[in-house]
């Protein structure tokens, strides 16, 4: 009996313990930066540029916010036009110039939800339990070729949010979010790259590309050059705008 025992924990040693969700949530957060550090982010902007092909770059600006008040802001420039959407707590507007309006509409409930489960700046998986969410592991998977750990994350809403860490470096690789409406289930997928480490501290990825299901790109990279984390904003960007 005693053979045995010393051999499954030689065992367990060289195939390393079974991981948890938490274990890998852990090992991520210390990966990109510390508890520590994440724990006083509450703001995240964003600036760079929508690759629509070679040279041609459309500037863009991505806002998360979680005080003063739960926001987000983004902006997408193309020839002399300016897409803007804001939520501010549980409200927000689109103003989409490209349509030929010239005035915002209010975001729908569906969409506020959505913007919801992106505009975190400590992410989701951050302090998942008190933010009232829940994660399970699933395992570990294939991604192109990298061994990737699949965790679910599920809101209060029962909104699911997969999240594939990378098994080396624990950067998060890819999510796929799929939010759960009455008549139908939205699907978002994002791949995440080119991860760097700001002067605040924490590491963050300067590059994201969308794809569909089958992992497909849709459209170009999303390349970022620049991240301010918890810098002054001009708040009156939430606001919804007059009527041009």
């Amino acid at each position: 009996m005693k053979h045995t025992i010393t051999l499954l924990f030689a065992l367990a040693f060289i195939q390393g313990y079974p991981q948890t969700a938490d274990d890998i949530i852990n090992k991520y957060i210390a990966a990109t930066g510390g508890a520590d550090k994440w724990a006083k982010v509450y703001s995240l902007k964003f600036t760079g540029n929508y690759v629509m092909g070679p040279g041609m770059l459309a500037p863009v600006t991505e806002i998360d916010l979680s005080k003063p008040f739960k926001g987000y802001y983004s902006s997408f420039s193309w020839q002399g036009l300016t897409n803007m959407q804001a939520m501010r707590a549980d409200s927000g507007w689109n103003y989409n110039p490209f349509r030929g309006k010239r005035e915002s509409d209010p975001l729908s409930p569906n969409e506020i939800r959505a913007l919801t489960l992106n505009c975190d700046p400590q992410g989701l998986l951050f302090n998942y339990k008190q933010k009232g969410y829940s994660v399970d592991y699933l395992g570990t998977d294939d991604m192109d070729g990298t061994d990737v750990y699949k965790l679910r994350l599920i809101t209060q809403q029962g909104d699911m949010v997969y999240y594939y860490i990378d098994a080396e470096s624990y950067y998060i690789l890819k999510i796929a979010t799929r939010i759960k409406l009455k008549d139908k289930e939205e699907k978002i997928y994002n791949v995440f790259s080119d991860y760097r480490k700001t002067e605040f501290g924490v590491v963050l990825p300067f590059t994201v590309q969308g794809v569909d299901e089958n992992g497909t790109e849709q459209g170009g990279p999303v390349q970022y050059t620049k991240v301010e984390i918890n810098g002054t904003l001009d708040q009156s960007i939430f606001n919804k705008p007059d009527k041009q």
